[in-house]
């Protein structure tokens, strides 16, 4: 959750103006332009994607790139967006939801401009490895960053909050963007852009924390529809990891199972066994293997119950915060998963949450 004041979260619960705005740079932060308004338009943050944040929105004519130096063009702008509220004495508070380049510019029949943006880490996805690549760095954090700086020389980085761990002798072929999610792996965590532009590893294993929001129908409440579901798809109660070995000998293979006497998901219980194989091109030791296994058992065993739901937006909500839910009588704690945030009034911010199973992992 993004930091706000006590009097943004209390206008949340009653009549308040909702403000986007757009900010328009260049890779190296020189300023192309400011306070662009909105026609209409959504950003969306996934964090079980490598892009984790993508926007869409629609702009009057006049902003449509005509030449390559025009301030939206796709060949150089680099898109910061805001929304907040804006309050009765003329302040606004305004929190960052994406930054990222114009992947895509369309002129609209009705002479509406629509723009796709990507978030920074879809530069460095899109910087393969020209060569093979060793690894050079001491510890899998360095490494990580290293490899983004590569693909992005002006990168910066916010707070990690993984554990480190040494890095191995390793070699890449072509893609940087698999040696990224594999060197997170091994330290239990996810490599994602902040709606800031900033890069972080932490983990998303779905383990409840601090409720930082609750969104509760009834009056002066800020949950207006919601789903939920209960699905065995995408469930597991035992992952497998599969790691090269440094010395070309037999893989690693580490496995975390659901072994909690009661759990729902108990592997072997009346839930069954279900196993998901992992398979990581890059050397792990016994250790990060077995990290990596804890890690994904705790994603994978947390599909029991899943919510959909329309709330009044909260732009300092962000994926990976523990919400408390409440529909029609019922309520639960979740994890949030992806959050779509609007950014114009009269529309709703959507979020997509999980719950979360208690596991143990054993070692095989």
């Amino acid at each position: 959750m993004l930091t706000s004041s006590d009097l943004y979260k209390s206008s949340l619960h009653g009549p308040h103006h909702r403000v986007a705005r757009i900010d328009v740079m260049d890779i190296d932060g020189n300023v192309l332009a400011t306070g662009v308004p909105v026609v209409s338009g959504s950003v969306s943050a996934q964090l079980t994607n490598r892009v984790t944040r993508t926007a869409s929105f629609t702009l009057p004519d006049e902003w449509w790139p005509r030449t390559a130096t025009s301030p939206l063009s796709p060949y150089q702008s680099v898109v910061r967006i805001w929304a907040g509220t804006g309050f009765s004495d003329g302040s606004e508070e305004l929190f960052p939801l994406i930054t990222g380049r114009v992947w895509n510019a369309a002129r609209q029949p009705n002479g509406g401009v629509s723009f796709n943006i990507d978030d920074l880490a879809a530069d460095v996805v899109a910087c393969r490895f020209e060569a093979p690549e060793k690894s050079t760095t001491a510890t899998i954090l360095d490494e990580i960053r290293r490899l983004i700086l590569g693909a992005i020389p002006q990168a910066v980085f916010g707070t990690d909050a993984t554990t480190d761990a040494p890095t191995p002798q390793l070699v890449w072929d072509e893609d940087r963007g698999q040696a990224l999610d594999d060197l997170a792996q091994a330290v239990g965590g996810r490599w994602y852009a902040l709606g800031d532009g900033s890069f972080v590893v932490r983990p998303f294993n779905y383990q409840l924390g601090p409720v930082v929001q609750q969104f509760l129908d009834g009056p002066q409440g800020l949950m207006s529809t919601a789903t939920t579901a209960i699905t065995r798809d995408g469930t597991a109660n035992s992952v497998v990891v599969v790691a090269e070995r440094m010395d070309g000998t037999e893989p690693v293979r580490r496995i975390a199972r659901d072994i909690t006497p009661g759990s729902p998901t108990e592997f072997g219980g009346k839930f069954g066994r279900v196993v998901q194989v992992t398979k990581i091109q890059t050397p792990l030791t016994v250790a990060q293997a077995q990290t990596a296994a804890r890690a994904q058992l705790a994603a994978v065993t947390a599909l029991a119950e899943q919510w959909t739901a329309g709330v009044v937006p909260d732009y300092t909500m962000e994926p990976g915060d523990t919400v408390r839910l409440g529909y029609r009588g019922y309520s639960a704690d979740q994890i949030i998963d992806g959050i779509t945030y609007p950014l114009v009034t009269g529309n709703t911010m959507s979020m997509t949450t999980r719950s979360i199973g208690t596991t143990t992992g054993t070692d095989e």
